[in-house]
């Protein structure tokens, strides 16, 4: 979507199958590990305190703070292994929701890159990554028909353009001429049995900011109980998902809308959680954006990015020392140098807290070229 999403007319390709969630496209090369495959399978209980967008630490822990470790190598067995290919990730993605369900965390997000396991982001053409981005969510998101909750999870796309070509696929070009087969997007959450719905509608008001000024705006959270406002206890919304809300920062805002409505019921558990899928939110975190920009929301904004809990990770780092940053919830944080020589994968860095990208590329690398 880094043109006008009314102009998608991007794809990907063909898939075989019929069920998206069981097969990858893009998968990068299969790959040598270095930690054990066996990951972690014991059941976190529950919870009292919350680390800024790290490991959330048991009742009756102590109050040491987060631990972290350069040599990591006791720990190394017990660790999640980076995935081999899209399929795996799927399946540690979903291992790792259903764990911060149970865990009852708020606010969650999901980060990898669609493109492939060695890429970042921009490597592929955006249209194309926002495809990718919701083929390997509808994967993702079976674990909520495992757990008998799909029918009551609302997925939200960033607008209606987005919301059709996630429904019914592309879009017929302006000559009624639609794609080839082989390069047909695919109507990926035609068969979601849930609701799907969109950020925001983009008209003149909410573009330039009329809305705030005039007072007409009404907030996502508002908007979206609105339609579930006669039913019963059992069929009102029991989880969100967002989709990408990256193009711009309207998208994010609705995002925190929709949380924000949900934050008095959280002490009781009568919220709904968020859990957010490739929505770069390390730019809002960070200081990538210049602190003239938008500097009005951008101060609540980026609070409000250094909230979630990042539930599963891929962050990648290219150049002449690759390595990726690697998180499967609740475990820690792993920084894993790609050696080139076996195209394999060796843990150097393990911490409880998220240590930041920029942390990683500067600091924690050059000790392990």
């Amino acid at each position: 979507r880094h043109t006008m999403s009314c102009h998608r007319l991007c794809s990907v390709p063909s898939v075989r199958g019929t069920a998206p969630a069981r097969r990858c496209i893009h998968g990068s090369p299969f790959r040598t590990c270095v930690p054990s495959p066996h990951p972690v399978g014991t059941k976190r209980g529950a919870l009292s305190r919350v680390g800024l967008f790290g490991r959330r630490e048991p009742s009756g822990s102590s109050e040491g703070g987060a631990k972290s470790s350069s040599s990591p190598k006791s720990t190394e067995k017990n660790l999640t292994p980076f995935p081999k290919d899209y399929d795996q990730l799927i399946a540690q993605c979903q291992k790792s929701l259903q764990r911060a369900l149970d865990d009852d965390v708020p606010l969650m997000e999901i980060q990898f890159p669609p493109g492939g396991l060695d890429s970042v982001a921009g490597d592929v053409e955006g249209n194309t990554e926002n495809n990718l981005t919701t083929l390997y969510l509808r994967g993702i998101c079976a674990q909520f028909e495992r757990n008998k909750t799909a029918r009551t999870t609302r997925v939200f796309f960033p607008d209606p353009t987005e919301l059709d070509i996630a429904l019914c696929g592309a879009s017929n070009s302006p000559d009624g001429i639609g794609a080839p087969d082989n390069a047909s997007t695919k109507a990926t959450f035609a068969d979601w049995p849930g609701p799907c719905d969109f950020l925001e509608a983009p008209d003149f008001l909410s573009v330039s900011g009329l809305d705030k000024l005039l007072n007409k705006r009404v907030s996502l959270s508002d908007t979206t109980k609105a339609k579930t406002a006669g039913n019963k206890d059992e069929n009102k919304d029991s989880c969100f998902v967002v989709a990408y809300p990256s193009l711009n920062i309207s998208e994010l805002v609705r995002t925190k809308e929709l949380f924000d409505g949900e934050r008095g019921g959280i002490d009781s558990g009568q919220n709904v959680p968020v859990v957010v899928c490739n929505g770069e939110l390390e730019r809002t975190r960070s200081d990538y954006y210049p602190p003239f920009w938008n500097a009005r929301e951008m101060g609540p904004l980026r609070e409000f990015a250094r909230e979630f809990e990042g539930i599963y990770w891929v962050s990648n780092f290219k150049g002449s020392n690759p390595a990726v940053l690697f998180r499967a919830y609740p475990e820690p944080w792993q920084v894993l140098r790609r050696r080139r020589a076996d195209d394999s994968y060796e843990l150097v860095y393990t911490s409880d807290e998220f240590p930041g990208v920029q942390k990683v590329a500067l600091e924690i690398l050059p000790k392990f070229l």
